[in-house]
């Protein structure tokens, strides 16, 4: 048992332990500043589901008009 070679472990490179604190430091900033737009765009007094359902229905409504106007002079050649 005590006749095995020590192993001694090397030590870490300071860089790469800076880059890996810095990496974790934006996923933290990147996190909180998702959750922020989330709560921004959350229309008041529903729950997130139901808000972005709602959104869905406007800008589907939205499309629609739009494009109801844009093809509103528009002719379509008969299919027969």
């Amino acid at each position: 048992m005590y006749d095995q070679p020590i192993v001694e472990r090397k030590d870490s490179s300071p860089m790469a332990t800076s880059l890996l604190a810095i990496s974790v430091v934006c996923l933290i900033l990147a996190s909180t500043l998702l959750g922020m737009r989330l709560r921004e765009l959350t229309i008041p007094g529903k729950t997130p589901t139901t808000s972005a359902k709602s959104w869905e229905n406007s800008a589907l409504k939205n499309t629609t008009r739009k494009a109801d106007t844009l093809f509103a002079g528009v002719e379509l050649p008969d299919e027969g």
